[in-house]
C-alpha cells in the first residue's frame, strides 16, 4: 500500500505569518505555523511532519507538491549537500539546514516518491493543503494560534512535535530569509545555489513556477525526464580560462541542449538556471514570454533528432517534440557566456506548437 498526501506551505509576505499542512483526507491531516516564516519554511516543514506522522506506518509515501524548491532539496540537492558534509558547491550557507537536516534522518530507510502539481488548478489534495497552510498564516497574522488536525490516524498531532519546535525552526530560517537569497518524481542532477524566494503574499510557489504558468497552455505538464539522468546529483564544472580551451563547436551546443531537455523535463530548475544570464527569454505556446526556462513540458514525449548550426560566434538547434494528441517544434539559440566563464548559455528558447 502506497499512502498519497500533499504537503504545502504559506507565508503571508515572505517572510511573515506563515503555516504548513499535510493532507490525506479531511480525517487525516496536520497543520500548523509560525507568526513569522517563509515560504520555503513553510513547503519544507509540512514534508517533515508527513515523513513523521506515517513513519510507524511502514507504508511507501507517495508526496504531491507545487514547489519544486522544496521537492528538489529534499530528492535532489541534499544529497549532493550531505556528500559534501552538508555544504553546497559554492560554499554558500544552505537555508533552512537543521530542518533539512531533520527530513534527511527522517528518509532514512522509507521509499518516498514526488509528484509536482500544478498550484491553484484546481487539484483537490492540494487545494486542499493549501487550504490548511494559509488558515494558519491567517490564524498568526490575526494574533491567534491555529488549532492542530487530527493527525495519522486520528492521532491528533501524533509524532509531530511541539507547536515551539515549529517557531524554533522559524526562528532560524526568517532571520535569513530577509537578507538572503532562496527560491516529477525528479532525477538527480547538477547543483549551484539556490534560486530565489518567492515574494508572493500568500502562497509558497517560486517565482518562476508562477509566471511560466500563465504563460504556458495545459499541454505542458510535469513528467519524468525523457533521458537516462545521472544516479547521483554531481557538481558543474569548474570555470576554465578561455585562452585554455577550444572555442565551443555545433556538438557542444547539442550537448547543451540534451542537458536543457533532461532539467526541463525533470523539473530542475537549478540546472536551468545555471544555462541562462541576463539575456534570456523563452516564448511558450500561445505566445507567452519569461525570462525563466522552468516550466511544464509535454506528457511522454518523444524527442526527435536535435539540428545544430553554427551561426558564427553562436549556435542555432532545433527538434521535434512528439506526445499523444500534439507536437511541437522547439529551437534554441546558445551564445558564449557574458561572465567570462567557458560556457555556453541558452539565451533564446521558442516552443511552437505543430499539426
Amino acid at each position: 500500500m502506497t499512502i498519497t498526501a500533499a504537503a504545502d506551505g504559506s507565508s503571508l509576505g515572505n517572510p511573515g505569518p506563515a503555516g504548513w499542512a499535510w493532507y490525506v483526507d479531511e480525517d487525516t491531516w496536520d497543520a500548523g505555523g509560525w507568526p513569522q516564516g517563509t515560504n520555503n519554511l513553510g513547503e519544507l516543514t509540512a514534508i517533515l511532519r508527513l515523513l513523521e506522522a506515517t513513519a510507524e506506518t511502514g507504508e511507501e509515501l507517495h508526496i504531491l507538491a507545487d514547489s519544486q524548491y522544496a521537492i528538489n532539496v529534499v530528492s535532489k540537492w541534499r544529497l549532493g549537500w550531505k556528500k559534501r558534509g552538508w555544504t553546497k558547491a559554492d560554499k554558500k550557507p544552505i537555508k533552512n539546514l537543521e530542518l533539512i537536516q531533520e527530513i534527511d534522518r527522517a528518509m532514512e530507510g522509507r521509499r518516498v516518491t514526488f509528484e509536482w502539481v500544478k498550484g491553484h488548478a484546481g487539484h483537490r489534495m492540494n487545494e486542499r493543503a493549501d487550504d490548511l497552510a494559509r488558515a494558519c498564516a491567517e490564524a498568526y497574522q490575526a494574533g491567534r494560534t491555529p488549532e492542530p488536525g487530527p493527525g495519522f490516524g486520528g492521532g491528533a498531532r501524533g509524532s509531530r512535535g511541539s507547536a515551539s519546535t515549529d517557531e524554533a525552526s522559524a526562528d532560524q530560517a526568517s532571520g535569513g530569509a530577509a537578507a538572503a537569497s532562496a527560491s516529477v518524481e525528479p532525477h538527480d542532477s547538477p547543483t549551484a545555489s539556490d534560486t530565489p524566494e518567492s515574494a508572493s503574499a500568500s502562497h509558497g510557489t517560486a517565482t518562476n513556477e508562477a509566471s511560466t504558468d500563465e504563460a504556458t497552455t495545459s499541454t505542458f505538464r510535469s513528467h519524468p525526464s525523457v533521458f537516462s539522468a545521472p544516479t547521483e546529483a554531481t557538481e558543474p564544472a569548474e570555470a576554465v580560462p578561455a585562452s585554455s580551451v577550444s572555442a565551443p563547436t555545433t556538438e557542444d551546443a547539442v550537448a547543451r541542449e540534451r542537458e536543457f531537455i533532461l532539467a526541463w523535463t525533470g523539473g530542475d530548475e537549478e540546472a536551468l538556471a545555471s544555462m541562462t544570464d541576463e539575456r534570456t527569454t523563452r516564448i511558450w505556446p500561445g505566445g507567452g514570454a519569461t525570462t525563466t526556462l522552468a516550466g511544464p513540458s509535454p506528457a511522454s514525449p518523444s524527442i526527435g533528432h536535435i539540428d545544430a548550426h553554427d551561426l558564427g560566434g553562436a549556435f542555432l538547434t532545433r527538434y521535434r517534440v512528439r506526445w499523444e494528441g500534439g507536437a511541437s517544434l522547439e529551437s534554441s539559440v546558445w551564445a558564449p557566456a557574458t561572465s567570462g566563464e567557458s560556457r555556453l548559455v541558452m539565451v533564446h528558447h521558442q516552443s511552437t506548437l505543430i499539426g
